[in-house]
């Protein structure tokens, strides 16, 4: 029984990872184009989503720590382990700063019908281009985990 907790902990994980990561692509795409009323609405959305997948991750993320088959020590003793987790909380962190412009951007098209001006766009598409960046560490930590790195 506990083989199959371990499997379905797992899927969830990697899909809420790579939901993540094409939100972010998604987001960034979404960013290169054209200001308008309909893309400000729906990159809120998107954003939305980002939320709710990298909650996925964190959440079937610990439930391997407690649950899964390598059990608790194999996570809580290896350096790899918290690096990785320290690198998600920097790129939650960076996930911020876009995640206020969508809300401003929304709250002002709301309010008076603005639209964000091209470089508070190329800013935000910046930040979202780092946590792009940022995140490709983290299968590659994984990687390192699966393979002894850190003992």
């Amino acid at each position: 029984m506990n083989g199959i907790i371990d499997l379905v902990l797992a899927g969830l994980h990697h899909i809420g990872i790579l939901a993540v990561f094409g939100v972010l692509i998604a987001e960034w795409v979404l960013l290169g184009l054209p200001s308008s009323s309909r893309l400000i609405e729906w990159i809120a959305k998107v954003d939305l989503a980002y939320g709710i997948f990298a909650g996925l991750v964190l959440a079937a993320g610990f439930a391997r720590v407690a649950w899964g088959a390598k059990g608790a020590s194999f996570y809580l003793g290896n350096p790899v382990f918290w690096t990785k987790l320290g690198l998600f909380a920097v790129i939650a962190l960076i996930s911020v700063l876009p995640t206020l412009s969508y809300l401003r951007w929304r709250r002002d098209l709301r309010a008076d019908g603005s639209l964000p001006g091209e470089a508070a766009v190329a800013r935000t598409r910046r930040w979202v281009l780092l946590q792009v960046g940022l995140f490709a560490g983290l299968p590659i930590m994984a990687a390192m985990m699966a393979r002894g790195y850190g003992y």
